[in-house]
């Protein structure tokens, strides 16, 4: 039960992944939310003498809290946190009675209850998403010039100061996310600062000083990450239930805004094909030389995904001829894969059944005796169709795949192995009912579609991939093309055309050379960024990381060929 003119208003943004609207912060609001640590609280979190009190109180007690200038983000979680406690407690912040907990940024306001992990981003077509500490606060306090603009949400402004200090007239406050992000992408030299749980995949983030919060533990330490800002809280009820409240709300607080427990990191490749000169090169210096160079990062993920279009066949011979399309790998290289990290594999590819549906099988055995989950392919047309649902720190992910190019052998039946067969109508079911039944948080379906060599996506190709966004899709990815194609965001959701190769030999031409690794961030059930890596092949089979000179080209082609 809530009470008060601010709490359906903190309810709306709670519920919303862009929040509600400066201009609606009060000064002072009441709430509460999960697990705080926070010392001087902590031992009231699973006490009985709250619930005594609440249970005896009639009518229902009211706690108010005093916001101060605190972020408006800190009062949500305080609300969920207080929802815990009792849907018999009311909250206000209009009630006519002193604050029994009051909020500030200010050191020495009380005890340190929260901590604020805010992210610099831009709009998502920017090929170098980083700054220094330094430049941040010279560009925020208006001694350096290299953004015109510093787009903020209006309520976050004083816990901003408190790390950047004085902000000068390049700082300019929003009402809500929504403004935010159409000012980084309304001019390119606008820098936006955000609370982390509010981004949004339109937006890149930059590292600051080589740390970047959609990262994971793998890359990210709080302790080297320096634009966290402290919320401090003091208990100020008189009320002995009121004080117990107050108290218990504290302790269930999360200790801040981002929880590495809460966050998934996904990696996705385009190509992998493991044959003809890459198979060679493997023979000649290893099985583990294709993954050399990209796979501790590759395995640095959560959840690590692989497109392996060639089945594993014992006795596969190595044919190095261009003019060779049957492909096969040594089961050997597997190795390769499991140098990168993999943790589930695509098979869209419609070179699954090459060497016929009964090595087909022993492939799918040997997936599963190496314990690795896949989809878009399998035993039958019921496999091959069935989305994979992992969860990870809580979130929970479908993956779905599916080939539109065919050749016909290499689509599974109802009784034999191959690729599940594109049908428009069929995956946009599977994607609403994984939505509407609430099986998955994220969806992320990807495409076998007809080959192209340019980064333009093709017409078709466009028309089918943003059908899958519309039919609940978060993120939609094309696997087939050897050259990293165009991407676009439909309603706020990611569409990557094509990623390019990873394992794969064709180094003819500088495009088939080049390929996209995506690594997509999630928390708290939601995708809220992307960070694309540029990698060039080298020697038949091994990606290697750009140079930033070769990066900014690869991605000037590819987001000209966006849609914006």
């Amino acid at each position: 039960m809530i009470a008060g003119g601010l709490a359906l208003g903190l309810w709306a943004f709670a519920s919303s992944p862009f929040g509600v609207q400066a201009h609606s912060k009060p000064a002072s609001a009441a709430a509460v939310l999960p697990g705080a640590q926070a010392d001087g609280f902590a031992a009231s979190a699973a006490g009985a003498p709250a619930d005594t009190a609440l249970a005896a109180h009639s009518p229902p007690p009211l706690l108010a809290v005093a916001a101060g200038d605190a972020p408006l983000s800190v009062s949500v979680a305080l609300l969920k946190a207080a929802a815990q406690i009792s849907d018999t407690l009311s909250l206000t912040t209009t009630a006519a009675v002193p604050p029994a907990i009051r909020l500030a940024v200010e050191p020495g306001a009380g005890t340190l209850v929260y901590t604020v992990t805010f992210a610099a981003a831009t709009r998502f077509d920017t090929a170098d998403p980083s700054i220094s500490w330094m430049d941040l606060r010279g560009n925020w306090q208006g001694g350096i010039v290299s953004y015109t603009q510093i787009a903020v949400l209006s309520d976050t402004l004083p816990a901003l100061r408190t790390v950047l200090g004085d902000s000068g007239a390049a700082v300019v406050g929003y009402e809500g996310v929504e403004e935010v992000v159409a000012a980084a992408w309304q001019d390119r030299t606008t820098l936006a600062l955000l609370p982390f749980e509010q981004l949004e995949p339109r937006l890149v983030v930059f590292s600051v000083d080589g740390q970047n919060p959609v990262d994971n533990s793998a890359h990210y330490a709080a302790s080297r990450y320096p634009l966290i800002a402290d919320v401090y809280a003091q208990v100020a009820a008189e009320d002995a239930v009121d004080l117990a409240l107050a108290r218990k709300a504290l302790a269930l607080l999360p200790p801040g805004n981002r929880r590495a427990e809460h966050l998934t990191v996904v990696a996705m490749t385009g190509v992998t094909a493991m044959c003809r000169q890459t198979a060679a090169q493997m023979d000649r210096l290893g099985v583990d030389w294709p993954a050399a160079v990209v796979g501790a990062e590759l395995a640095s993920a959560d959840i690590t995904h692989i497109s392996n279009e060639v089945p594993f066949v014992d006795g596969c011979e190595t044919n190095i001829s261009a003019d060779n399309l049957n492909f096969c790998s040594k089961p050997e290289y597997m190795a390769a894969l499991t140098d990168s990290g993999v943790d589930i594999i695509g098979l869209t590819g419609n070179h699954q059944n090459d060497f016929g549906r009964e090595n087909a099988l022993k492939s799918l055995d040997l997936y599963e005796k190496t314990n690795l989950p896949v989809y878009g392919g399998g035993r039958n047309k019921e496999a091959a169709f069935k989305p994979l649902i992992i969860e990870h720190n809580g979130n929970r992910l479908a993956f779905l795949g599916a080939n539109s190019y065919g050749p016909k052998f290499a689509w599974a039946t109802d009784a034999l192995p191959g690729s599940a067969e594109f049908d428009l109508a069929i995956m946009s079911a599977t994607i609403r009912g994984l939505k509407q039944e609430n099986e998955a948080d994220v969806v992320l379906a990807e495409l076998q579609y007809q080959e192209s060599y340019d980064t333009q996506p093709l017409m078709d190709q466009r028309q089918d991939f943003t059908a899958l966004v519309r039919a609940g899709a978060d993120i939609v990815t094309g696997v087939q093309s050897h050259v990293p194609q165009g991407m676009e965001f439909t309603d706020g959701r990611l569409v990557l055309y094509g990623l390019g190769n990873l394992y794969f030999d064709q180094m003819g031409e500088q495009t088939t050379r080049e390929g996209m690794i995506v690594k997509h961030t999630i928390y708290e059930g939601r995708h809220i960024s992307t960070q694309v890596l540029t990698t060039l092949l080298y020697d038949y089979g091994q990606p290697r990381w750009t140079t930033q000179p070769q990066r900014d080209a690869i991605l000037q082609r590819v987001f000209a060929a966006s849609y914006w």
